[in-house]
């Protein structure tokens, strides 16, 4: 039996059409994967040019800074840790040049965990005030907060400088700290968490006597907590990443960060290279790992707020 031209004609444009698709797929999924591969690149070739100069010496960096080939990237030769032992201080010269950054690692970290531990205190107790408590003018109270943060901090710079001084901060250890205290992002966020819980939470917790802080404790903090670990990651890798306000509050360098403490190394006649690049990965690690213990609670407050969209 004779097949029909025009089922015949019809199979033949169903292969056509097919064929086009998986094309159409095939190129598609090449023009991802290249996308992929350049944003990989763009965001990981810095990191491995950071890691391969930190573990050159000085005459290892410059030989191989210009013109940039793979060797600009990936050490082959001359490779020494001598530059970790000194930023460190393990080795008693870097202390000798003043190119030691242990202690600026330190100060980095202590002064990012206490604002990180005070934030979350008065900024959650803040954010309660506004997502679960009824008091008038609280619409025009909380878009005052957020019109503060669309204000640069180069902006309010002089004042803060100015209320330091009042309190008697400037050049301790508090005023990396202090002003950091109240943050309206934070506040902000941590809002629109709270106003995601049903108010029968609310209102089965004082049927059984419970007061408002009982209520924050028991019931609104529990159902939060991926919020409130995507806010400390964050308030984290703001403190710790500072610049602007220590280089100007703090002149004293055993109180330095960690980013101030690198930059200074600018400052000198005759930087050591090999000390900034370990500098910046020492700088980078804590955020890093700190990002990979905490994504699942980071992705999770993401999916939260996808959700109640």
């Amino acid at each position: 039996m004779k097949q029909n031209p025009m089922n015949k004609m019809l199979s033949v444009e169903k292969k056509h059409m097919h064929r086009l698709a998986l094309t159409r797929r095939f190129f598609d999924a090449l023009l991802t994967i290249i996308i992929y591969v350049i944003i990989v690149i763009v965001f990981v070739l810095p990191l491995v040019y950071i890691l391969g100069n930190s573990v050159r010496d000085s005459k290892g960096i410059w030989d191989n800074a210009y013109p940039a080939t793979w060797k600009t990237f990936i050490p082959n030769k001359r490779i020494t840790l001598n530059n970790y032992e000194m930023a460190l201080g393990i080795d008693p010269i870097g202390k000798t040049l003043g190119m030691d950054i242990s202690h600026n690692l330190w100060i980095s970290l202590a002064s990012s965990c206490c604002v990180v531990s005070s934030s979350l205190v008065f900024n959650t107790a803040a954010a309660y005030f506004f997502g679960r408590l009824k008091f008038p003018g609280k619409k025009y109270l909380l878009i005052y907060v957020m019109a503060t943060m669309m204000i640069p901090q180069q902006v309010v710079i002089v004042p803060l400088y100015l209320v330091a001084e009042k309190l008697n901060i400037i050049n301790t250890f508090w005023a990396l700290i202090v002003p950091w205290y109240a943050s309206p992002f934070v506040v902000f966020l941590l809002t629109q968490f709270m106003s995601d819980i049903p108010r029968e939470y609310d209102e089965a917790a004082i049927i059984d006597g419970a007061n408002y802080w009982q209520i924050l404790l028991k019931v609104i903090i529990p159902n939060i907590i991926p919020g409130l670990m995507t806010v400390s990651l964050m308030e984290f890798q703001f403190i710790w990443n500072e610049f602007y306000w220590p280089m100007i509050a703090v002149n004293n360098k055993n109180l330095y960060p960690i980013q101030v403490a690198i930059a200074s190394q600018f400052t000198e006649s005759a930087p050591s290279w090999g000390i900034v690049f370990s500098g910046m990965l020492l700088a980078s690690a804590p955020i890093i790992l700190l990002f990979l213990f905490l994504q699942r609670y980071f992705f999770e407050s993401v999916a939260m707020t996808g959700l109640k969209g």
